[in-house]
């Protein structure tokens, strides 16, 4: 089990082209794999003159091997050896290029590779600089070779590739980083506006039954005390039938409102259906906080005051499931102890509260 989770782990390191050690190898394999590449295109008679290309293969393989040393043994900063590779890879292959000629057109594509892995691995500047380096490099090399400046136009394009692809791609990718941000603050919005009650910005049914859940796994994992409440307004009918529904939902706006305030930042609070609501109170310290609670929503409720109609009056009607319990251990059952509760509150006169303690 041991060799086979070591192995796993090597492959893994050596294929991450993401951090710098794997670049580097990434960098002396790639450049080992063309320069055997060579030997055999030489050997079966391809290339005629293979004395010119040894000088430049050999230094970018030179170039490579003590780049893998300086990253092992972390000479150097980071960011002096992040700037600093990105000029050696440029310059070492325009070198090999100049004395190399058209033994190296196959990996033409290589400085534009490199600026494009640079924006990926350390940002959009570091592409830019790669690019710009890498087309002023490969221009001084192909100006002065003997083979590449024998023919200008061809010798621009390949320059102007180097610059314009990996700038292209950044501007590409910029775009498709920008539109997966915007789908992601869609999703978190749309997911959101569906927990979230539309009438007084709280929570609803299904945001509260969420939150139930998350609660219910952390105390049945570490027996975490906590407490559900499940409240229904005393006296909103009447509100609803002398006032009118508007002034109904002004006044579910304004219990939300209060409920909220009697409350932790940790505690969550949900309209769950006409005028009762769900609370979550996770990590109380003792059933008294949680009846001191209790009781501080009801005493904000009986508060609110109807405008034009001194004589309604509201109240609040509480159960409480606490929790952990050996009875209690879903959403439902739950949610029929506290509904349970609750209505025993409303039999024992109303604007009270009952706990299953």
């Amino acid at each position: 089990m041991e060799i086979r989770g070591t192995s796993s782990q090597s492959k893994s390191f050596s294929l991450n082209l993401g951090s710098e050690l794997g670049h580097a190898l990434f960098r002396f394999s790639s450049t080992l794999a063309f320069a055997l590449y060579l030997l055999l295109a030489a050997y079966a008679g391809h290339i005629t003159d293979f004395r010119n290309a040894k000088v430049g293969i050999l230094a970018y393989l030179s170039f490579g091997v003590i780049w893998i040393g300086v990253v092992g043994f972390s000479i150097l900063t980071f960011k002096v050896r992040r700037l600093l590779s990105i000029v050696l890879d440029q310059a070492v292959f325009a070198f090999a290029l100049y004395h190399a000629g058209e033994v190296l057109a196959p990996v033409l594509w290589a400085p534009v590779l490199m600026a494009i892995g640079n924006g990926l691995r350390n940002g959009p500047g570091y592409a830019k600089l790669s690019a710009f380096l890498g087309g002023a490099c490969i221009a001084v090399a192909l100006s002065l070779s003997p083979y590449w400046h024998t023919d200008r136009l061809v010798t621009e394009g390949i320059v102007l590739a180097i610059i314009v692809l990996p700038l292209y791609t950044l501007v590409l990718s910029e775009q498709i980083a920008s539109a997966k941000r915007e789908m992601q603050l869609r999703a978190a919005r749309f997911e959101s506006a569906s927990r979230t009650d539309s009438l007084t910005g709280i929570l609803n049914r299904s945001g509260f039954f969420q939150v139930l859940g998350k609660m219910i796994e952390q105390v049945n994992a570490s027996g975490t005390r906590s407490a559900v409440m499940l409240l229904d307004l005393d006296g909103f009918k009447a509100v609803n039938d002398a006032c009118g529904h508007a002034a109904g939902d002004e006044v579910l706006r304004e219990v939300a409102a209060r409920l909220r305030d009697c409350l932790n930042i940790s505690d969550r609070i949900a309209r769950i259906g006409g005028d009762e609501f769900g609370i979550v109170v996770p990590g109380v310290s003792s059933t008294n906080d949680v009846e001191r609670v209790a009781q501080a929503l009801i005493d904000s409720v009986a508060q609110i005051r109807i405008a034009g109609h001194p004589e309604l009056t509201l109240g609040a009607s509480i159960g409480i499931c606490l929790l952990p319990d050996d009875d209690c251990r879903d959403e439902i059952s739950i949610m029929k102890t506290a509904d349970r509760l609750m209505y025993t509150a409303k039999k024992a006169g109303k604007n009270c509260f009952r706990t299953d303690a």
